[in-house]
């Protein structure tokens, strides 16, 4: 009877590993595929990246040239596109956890994001070649008492930042880390520059040009002694993965349909689409 249930508990254990095995060779394509939708987390608040409009039937809808490119991934795969909407740090987070299929919130390739999560190949850069920087937004009065990055560094500002962001990382490095200021979304951060209740924000300066149509009281500080990220360190933008996947199959699409984008055109086409309908949107 021993040997029996011996036997049973050793079959039982030898197709649960068996189970477990086809599971793990199961890569991420596919059960994008089987699911027949890809889950894509989003941080709606960072122009012309993505960001709200009230389209023509008089809804609210997520648009952008990431939005543009996610749908073309996920046109390429044959599956639907569903958003899943968070603050930034809710992205990095549902990326962490496997909770979305892949995140695409202008994301730039930094080391502690790499432990947690793969990245696609560069499809965007925030450079000198397109006019932005990352840069500082104050109001013009501030600007004028500045004149170096080293004066508004020995001024030891209130510095606002997107949490989690890249632009958290440079913000410590301008100014004493007990003054930096995180907020969730990109809106609630201008809103409080605008309030005096911050004296500056660290900004990706294509997604904040579109503000100062609202806001005519603020600047963005010049490139030409201004520019916080001068090697362009952070220039690229890349889509995140869940790193406990096999992600290898479903890279070697993206990455394909990001290549056939910047080399048709089409990329540089949806930035620039992005960028007149996110200044439209802030004016109406």
């Amino acid at each position: 009877m021993k040997k029996i249930i011996s036997f049973l508990v050793a079959l039982i254990f030898v197709s649960s590993l068996s189970i477990n095995q086809v599971m793990a060779a199961e890569d991420s394509l596919t059960k994008i595929k089987e699911k027949g939708e890809i889950l894509v987390g989003t941080s709606p608040d960072f122009p012309p990246r993505e960001f709200y409009i009230i389209n023509d039937k008089g809804e609210k809808e997520i648009v952008g040239s990431d939005m543009a490119l996610a749908q073309a991934i996920a046109d390429e795969l044959g599956v639907e596109m569903k958003l899943v909407t968070t603050d930034f740090n809710g992205v990095i987070a549902n990326i962490q956890s496997g909770a979305v299929d892949m995140g695409i919130a202008g994301f730039s390739f930094t080391e502690g994001r790499a432990a947690v999560m793969d990245f696609s190949d560069g499809y965007s850069q925030e450079t000198g070649d397109n006019g932005g920087y990352q840069g500082i937004l104050v109001t013009k009065e501030t600007a004028e008492k500045f004149k170096t990055l080293d004066e508004l560094k020995a001024a030891n500002l209130t510095i606002g930042a997107q949490g989690g962001s890249i632009q958290y990382e440079m913000a410590i490095k301008i100014t004493s880390p007990t003054n930096v200021k995180q907020y969730g979304t990109m809106d609630a951060e201008v809103l409080a520059l605008n309030a005096g209740d911050i004296q500056g924000m660290v900004v990706a300066t294509s997604s904040a040009e579109p503000l100062l149509k609202s806001f005519d009281n603020l600047v963005i500080l010049p490139k030409d002694g201004f520019d916080l990220d001068p090697e362009n360190i952070y220039a690229q933008n890349v889509i995140g993965f869940p790193k406990n996947m096999d992600n290898t199959a479903l890279l070697e699409v993206v990455n394909k349909v990001i290549k056939e984008a910047i080399d048709s055109g089409q990329m540089a086409k949806w930035e620039d689409e992005a960028k007149a309908l996110s200044v439209k949107a802030i004016e109406e």
